[in-house]
């Protein structure tokens, strides 16, 4: 069966349902994820219109090619993890996280937690697209019912920790989170006010990603409800953005440096487009940074291999620490609750400024980008004591650091910049554009 290239993404599946992503399509894809790794399966989804109805498919196409399922119905995404880490199941889970209503798709973690991407998406796609291997008459796999929600429930309940009366705003965006957070914080203690958590696939308020123009209303709420801490989740609990008590934001970087306040010395795993602030934070605590490529898999692939008390993605994903579980939005809620109530005083207090910052986004040819990213690591290298190249190339200097990547997408380069002052921000943005001008600029000679 061919199948429209376009669905197959490097950390995931995703498509326009009823377009690209239909039944069959994702029934074929069962099917075939049986055939890449048989095993049993626990299939879940997000609270999404469309679905219920891919689940069934997906659950349809694991058991027809001989996997036993258990389908464990709707939930935020950290159920799945914690089906996968904790229960020891494969898990396909239908999502399309902070994407809007017409959107959907499929997350996939092998047992301990590790996702499935990368090549092995492709891997599977061939299968698919060669043939899946059905099973014969009497030797399919069973399909069963297992609600895991209330067993992911007492999990949670079981590592927050009972509060003396915090305050904290909740917004769940309307999506799967809605099922949880409320009803968990208020088990804990904690004085709950909630805003958008009524389960509503159209996601009608402000759409299903949590960004900083889209969620400005928490900014006069958390003050108007005199809340402790605010919070916006995204549409399947993956992403978080946290509020201190004037309403003011927190990038993740300074969420993370609050969390290592109550944490301590630790192994940190942070992205290459992550702010300096954690390197000295992470330094005078005695700890230390490992630097991974942008992209949550990477952070939860080295967490998953090193053992890293935290890690940090740029987009608001969390590893939480202590192995308790993997980029779970509501579990790095708990741990940041945590080290609020271990700290005592307004949360602003513990919020360490961040530095100017300044993104470039660069128009290259396809067939340009990488080609230049390659000289300018090469050029750095030589020039440069501290460069990181796992990922684009990162030149950290005295008075600020800049990132150049190409795009895996786009024609397109990116470019980060953060420094000590306007100044050196400006200085280093000219040093950057100039050094890929005269590359550009060799290339057309």
């Amino acid at each position: 069966m061919v199948l429209p290239a376009n669905i197959f993404r490097a950390y995931d599946i995703r498509g326009v349902y009823g377009k690209d992503l239909t039944p069959d399509v994702v029934a074929v894809i069962g099917g075939a994820l049986s055939n890449f790794e048989h095993g049993d399966y626990c299939v879940c989804h997000d609270t999404r219109f469309s679905s219920p109805v891919l689940a069934r498919a997906l659950a349809s196409g694991l058991a027809g090619a001989g996997s036993d399922v258990v389908d464990s119905g709707a939930g935020p995404i950290g159920m799945a993890i914690y089906a996968s880490k904790h229960l020891n199941y494969h898990v396909a889970y239908i999502t399309a996280s902070h994407l809007p209503p017409e959107w959907n798709g499929i997350k996939l973690f092998r047992p301990g937690g590790e996702p499935i991407c990368l090549g092995d998406i492709e891997r599977i796609r061939s299968i698919a697209e060669r043939g899946v291997s059905w099973a014969s008459v009497g030797s399919s796999g069973t399909l069963r019912v297992r609600e895991v929600l209330p067993e992911y429930f007492d999990f949670l309940h079981s590592i927050g920790k009972h509060s003396g009366g915090l305050r904290v705003l909740v917004d769940c965006g309307n999506g799967a989170t809605s099922m949880v957070v409320p009803k968990l914080l208020r088990d804990l203690g904690y004085q709950v006010f909630t805003v958008n958590c009524d389960v509503d696939p159209r996601f009608p308020v402000r759409g299903s990603e949590p960004t900083l123009e889209n969620t400005m209303y928490m900014s006069s709420l958390v003050r108007e409800f005199k809340a402790d801490l605010g919070v916006s989740f995204d549409g399947d609990g993956d992403r978080v953005i946290f509020f201190d008590e004037t309403g003011s934001p927190l990038t993740p970087e300074q969420a993370a440096i609050v969390m290592l306040h109550s944490l301590g010395k630790a192994e940190v795993a942070v992205n290459v487009e992550c702010s300096s602030i954690v390197d000295r934070a992470v330094a005078e605590m005695g700890g230390r940074v490992v630097r991974v490529p942008v992209g949550r898999i990477f952070m939860i692939l080295d967490a998953v291999k090193s053992g890293a008390e935290l890690g940090v993605e740029s987009s608001g994903h969390f590893v939480t620490y202590r192995g308790v579980n993997l980029d779970d939005g509501i579990v790095s809620l708990l741990f940041m609750l945590e080290a609020v109530e271990k700290l005592g005083g307004p949360l602003s207090k513990y919020r360490v400024p961040m530095p100017p910052v300044k993104k470039v986004k660069l128009e290259v040819p396809d067939e340009e980008k990488f080609r230049i990213v390659d000289a300018l690591k090469s050029k750095y290298t030589a020039e440069y004591d501290r460069v990181t190249t796992i990922d684009g190339v990162r030149v950290d200097v005295d008075r600020g650091w800049f990132l150049v990547r190409a795009s895996n997408t786009e024609p397109v380069i990116r470019i980060t910049i953060e420094a000590e002052n306007a100044e050196e921000l400006a200085n280093l943005e000219r040093k950057v554009l100039r050094d890929i001008s005269e590359l550009l600029k060799r290339k057309n000679k």
